[in-house]
């Protein structure tokens, strides 16, 4: 029976392919002689994707050294576990380990795999020379009876966190001193809130030996975009980053990095080491004195009302979509302080008094900041600077050809993206902002987008352009010093 959104919800399921599960044993070196005598467990182990694997590379090593079926039998019950809270795929996991075994000769298993809750499970703490797996992905809020148990693991302690990141907390838990875990999971873990106290940990703690970054390449049907990490119980001074050949489906070896490399402002991001201290200096670089400042666009939340080709023209100004560029008009009912102009004021206008009477419901259903403020934009980012001089920017974008810059004339708005504030002109900017600095500067943020695209916020360029135009006017008070 396939499985539902309800389910995929709640128990954060997701079957890994063969090749991911081959990627990651083989990064945690199970393979060889040296897995004969090894406990490894996947605390969240479903049908079995790792467990079968696990146990096809035991039985034939153990095979190849000679090693009896009936001792093979009592190796795999001994040093292979698995813990999976769902009835049907844990016996599903327990058939498919037992054929595995079966095609080496090797029966009547007595398998270590429990039908039980991990959360709650700490007999394997300090005991497993591997972990591994693929842990659920589920948002905290949508847990049913697991809440308050998540709540209590350290790693849980930053925003609405996700089921795997506790994952990774039991997981380190139940390694022993010299034992490797490795994981797949959502890249978000990278920069999110919820990832705050994890990464903070495991950077103290040196626990990263590798990790790779799929980037843009999903392994699985949802639109996640994944990475797999390695740690280990003992402290590793450096770690090896990799990425990942699609067309082989395989990892790749990047670059070799210190911890301060890649652990940036409280994020990790990954890289060759060079282009990482690059962005060490953007990111550090003192704002003392902005050259520019970068804010977010109009939020009216509910365009299609405010945003429009408009038969009237009271109260409109023009308005610019970053993302697209396109031009247009929009319903603006603020005075020239950014102060709501009264209602009886601007519905003085039939065709305004009409259309916010249609519309009047769904304009009070949005989640606004100010509840007496229901005929005016859902958020007051923007309205102040309406204005002012500024340049609209896109957020979205693959190479310098995605890049929508457009000077916009004060008195402009602008929605659907970002907007720069400067004294700069705009042949500066072009010149900042169209170049590969940029583009990699983007790709390194590893804010990931369907299609091959990638995100940044208004934190992001501020400090990227702050950074270039402060070498740039350095740059330019040394010439005209030495002139």
């Amino acid at each position: 029976m396939p499985m539902t959104m309800t389910q995929h919800k709640t128990n954060g399921r997701v079957y890994t392919p063969d090749y991911i599960v081959n990627n990651i044993l083989d990064l945690c070196d199970y393979r060889g002689d040296k897995i004969l005598g090894k406990h490894i467990i996947d605390n969240s182990c479903g049908d079995g994707a790792f467990l079968v694997e696990v146990v096809t590379r035991y039985c034939q090593v153990a095979q190849n050294a000679g090693v009896s079926r009936k001792q093979i039998a009592l190796d795999l019950a001994r040093f292979v576990h698995g813990i999976e809270i769902d009835t049907d795929e844990c016996e599903k996991c327990r058939v498919n380990v037992s054929e595995a075994a079966a095609g080496f000769g090797v029966y009547n298993v007595s398998w270590d795999i429990h039908c039980n809750n991990t959360l709650n499970i700490k007999k394997y703490d300090g005991k497993m020379d591997f972990v591994v797996g693929n842990p659920p992905y589920v948002r905290v809020h949508n847990l049913q009876d697991s809440y308050e148990s998540v709540k209590n693991f350290s790693f849980a302690q930053n925003g609405m966190t996700d089921l795997f990141i506790v994952f990774y907390e039991i997981g380190i838990n139940m390694l022993n001193p010299t034992g490797v875990l490795g994981y797949i999971s959502p890249s978000s873990i990278y920069n999110s809130l919820a990832g705050t106290a994890m990464r903070r940990h495991i950077t103290h703690n040196r626990n990263i030996r590798a990790v790779v970054d799929l980037k843009h390449f999903q392994p699985f049907e949802a639109t996640t975009y994944t990475t797999i990490m390695l740690l280990t119980a003992k402290q590793n001074n450096f770690i090896d980053y990799y990425e990942y050949d699609a067309q082989k489906c395989e990892p790749f070896a990047v670059s070799r990095l210190n911890y301060e490399n890649f652990f940036i402002n409280n994020s990790f991001i990954f890289g060759q080491k060079n282009i990482l201290e690059e962005l060490q200096a953007i990111v550090s670089h003192p704002n003392n004195i902005s050259a520019c400042t970068v804010k977010n666009g109009f939020a009216t939340l509910c365009d299609d009302f405010f945003i429009g080709d408009w038969s009237f023209n009271d109260y409109t100004i023009p308005v610019i979509k970053a993302s697209t560029g396109r031009s247009t008009k929009c319903l603006f009912p603020y005075d020239a302080k950014g102060k709501l102009i009264p209602f009886d004021v601007l519905t003085k206008n039939p065709k305004i008094q009409t259309h916010y009477h249609v519309n009047k419901d769904r304009l009070k259903q949005r989640s606004l900041e100010r509840k007496d403020a229901w005929y005016g934009f859902g958020r007051s980012q923007g309205i102040n600077d309406v204005s002012k001089r500024k340049y609209a920017i896109n957020s979205l974008i693959r190479d310098t050809d995605d890049i929508k810059l457009q000077s916009c004339a004060p008195g402009t708005g602008i929605y659907s993206g970002l907007y720069i504030l400067t004294n700069f002109e705009l042949d500066v900017l072009q010149n900042v902002l169209f170049c590969d600095d940029f583009i990699q500067y983007v790709t390194m943020l590893g804010k990931y987008k369907s299609g091959g695209y990638y995100t940044y916020s208004s934190k992001d360029l501020s400090r990227y352009l702050n950074f270039k135009l402060s070498e740039r006017n350095g740059h330019l008070y040394e010439q005209s010093a030495i002139s």
